[in-house]
């Protein structure tokens, strides 16, 4: 997925912001392991673990994970002058309660670039299921909207509203153009994500489509045989609605689409073993292919 090969690279610490500190980690230990991955490419010349204030000025290519501490300031500045960086976040799927898969995207939150032809091997272990017919669902109908905003922090990124003042703005928007029951779901914290109010049980109660922002929901929603509608950047717009005047009549995937879409992300996460032999930077610079 890269352009081209980097001549410095430099991970973004997060200053403790992913917790790694209390757990006596002297550097983010993930962004610490695609270093060491890196380290031993041919096409890369030094790595560095870094922060904001060293690199801003510099012309390393950049490694920042999560939107804590300086990471969303660097994120904002690549942005703004085309400097090339890879963000590290949750993966999409395949997370229980730890997290053992995270995404990788280029120039971006999430892998929003043309779809690659792949197998179904990395899928099926990611998934733990032995075959595409046990991931595969049937999207089936139901009758309200679940309304999913994403944090603070990612609204804040994107230039947008507060969550709870783009929710509302969102609400009146849909009452205008459905009488269909609005359900809201602000983002609770991860334990609970997990464990007693998971994703999947909103979805299964008579829900017509998710809208989110740019979380992973909208995957989720897609995976749980539901449809997904994007307001913002967002992996899932490949092939979900994006419109929001299609609230009533949202754009259902394929099951060949779906079966694309899967096999795709499962190239764009990895879990730390991949990030340390350099196995996932080889398959992020397309050289797998």
């Amino acid at each position: 997925m890269g352009k081209t090969a980097p001549i410095e690279i430099a991970a973004i610490d997060s200053v403790g912001g992913n917790n790694y500190a209390k757990k006596g980690h002297p550097y983010d230990p993930y962004l610490a392991s695609i270093l060491r991955g890196i380290a031993e490419h041919p096409d890369t010349l030094s790595t560095i673990e870094s922060n904001w204030e060293k690199e801003e000025e510099t012309s390393s290519m950049l490694l920042i994970r999560g939107l804590g501490g300086g990471s969303q300031k660097a994120v904002k500045r690549c942005w703004e002058i085309g400097r090339e960086f890879y963000a590290v976040d949750t993966g999409y799927f395949g997370n229980g309660k730890h997290k053992s898969w995270h995404r990788i995207t280029h120039n971006a939150l999430q892998n929003m670039e043309e779809m690659v032809e792949r197998d179904v091997e990395r899928l099926l272990l990611q998934l733990k299921v032995d075959a595409w017919d046990e991931i595969f669902k049937p999207f089936t109908p139901g009758s309200k909207i679940l309304v999913c905003p994403p944090s603070n922090k990612v609204m804040n990124m994107f230039n947008q509203p507060e969550a709870e003042v783009w929710t509302a703005n969102l609400v009146k928007q849909l009452k205008e153009l459905t009488d269909r029951p609005i359900e809201i779901r602000m983002k609770p914290i991860r334990s609970r994500r997990v464990t007693g109010s998971t994703i999947q049980e909103a979805l299964q109660d008579d829900v017509h489509c998710l809208i989110t922002y740019n979380s992973i929901a909208a995957t989720e929603a897609l995976m749980a045989g539901k449809p997904a509608l994007t307001l913002g950047p967002n992996a899932a717009q490949l092939i979900c609605e994006t419109n929001l005047a299609n609230i009533n009549n949202p754009r259902i995937p394929t099951e060949d689409e779906m079966y694309a879409f899967l096999t795709h992300l499962s190239y764009s996460q990895f879990t730390q073993p991949e990030m340390e032999d350099g196995s996932a930077w080889k398959i992020l610079r397309g050289e797998d292919v």
